[in-house]
């Protein structure tokens, strides 16, 4: 009796170790099937090409992992501004958002180089460059931040909308009270232009414009329809001064919770949604505008002379940035630029 019982004794242990394990094992499998990504954006859901970028990321992720990963969405600012938002991802309130490169500079100033003005001349050489080494590396720079950039979509090209006159010339913004991001650049740029630059959060714009407490703001054409801002101002001069990529961040407390595999895919769809984006921000771009022009706005595109005259008075504006940025950053997207020109 004595060495049965010694016998069945590590037998016992051992079948409760293997149930603990296996307990364990449909534990840990039962809580990846309930992963509940919470995603915001400042603008609508079907509106908007980032809305419709992060409806498509949804579609993709819930298909592929048949449901396991949901993505629930909050459109329309409902989380916050873009600063707010991105707190919150640090926190991990929220864990994955869409915004302009601009309010990321405030976390890393290497961002800062998209803010450039005329930096980038079309569409190609925007997508060449952000998607290269350097554009890449540009990314990186999150690291350590509470940040992870995922990938670049597309805000596009900004253009000025006023109340007051049309902008064919620098000295033509002379004196407007035009809002923009709170970003060095920007407000330096337009100060340098002779406009007085107001900061504000996208989702104050339109009251601010209907309320005349400022006279214009700055936006992608997409942007500017689907907020309406249209309906508060006269005149919309396509500048381009800046180019906004969009980027889809996911805050690094959510990504520390996924497993090696679900980040693969959750980068993988990411990249999988970017062609998409762009392609739907350039169709939005072009059907928007008509639509403006459609209903009554006023438009007018800058005379290439009076650019030159912008780009020119903004050369300062390189110099005094380019430590910030980082000089060999900013040489490298230049050669990269130059490259695909």
């Amino acid at each position: 009796m004595r060495k049965i019982s010694l016998s069945v004794a590590p037998l016992v242990v051992s079948v409760a170790f293997l149930f603990a394990g296996l307990a364990g094992s449909v534990g840990a499998q039962e809580q990846a099937k309930a992963i509940n990504i919470k995603a915001g954006i400042g603008s609508s859901l079907t509106g908007s090409s980032h809305g419709m970028g992060i409806a498509k990321f949804k579609e993709i992720i819930e298909k592929e992992t048949s449901g396991r990963i949901k993505v629930q969405i909050f459109p329309d600012g409902q989380m916050g501004n873009d600063q707010s938002m991105m707190d919150s991802l640090k926190m991990g309130s929220l864990d994955m958002m869409v915004t302009s490169t601009a309010p990321i500079a405030n976390t890393t100033k290497t961002f800062l180089v998209f803010d450039l003005p005329f930096l980038f001349t079309s569409e190609k050489i925007a997508d060449t460059v952000l998607d290269g080494p350097a554009g890449q590396e540009v990314l990186q720079t999150l690291k350590g931040t509470g940040l992870i950039g995922l990938v670049y979509w597309e805000n596009g090209f900004r253009n000025i909308t006023n109340s007051k006159r049309p902008i064919n010339t620098p000295e033509d913004l002379k004196g407007l009270k035009i809002r923009t991001m709170q970003n060095p650049i920007h407000l330096d740029s337009f100060k340098k232009w002779g406009a007085n630059p107001v900061p504000l959060p996208f989702n104050e714009v339109f009251t601010a414009l209907e309320q005349k407490v400022i006279d214009g703001q700055e936006n992608p054409n997409t942007l500017i329809y689907d907020a309406g801002f249209y309906e508060a101002q006269k005149y919309l001069t396509i500048t381009k001064h800046f180019y906004s990529p969009f980027v889809l961040l996911i805050g690094q407390k959510t990504w520390d919770k996924l497993t090696p595999a679900d980040r693969t895919l959750v980068q993988r769809v990411a990249e999988d949604t970017k062609a998409y984006e762009r392609k739907v921000n350039r169709e939005f771009n072009t059907k928007y505008l008509d639509l403006m022009v459609k209903k009554g706005i006023v438009l007018n595109v800058l005379p290439p002379a009076e650019v030159e005259k912008f780009k020119a008075s903004s050369k300062e504006i390189y110099e005094k940035f380019a430590n910030d940025i980082g000089k060999d950053r900013l040489d490298k997207i230049m050669a990269e630029i130059a490259k695909v020109k």
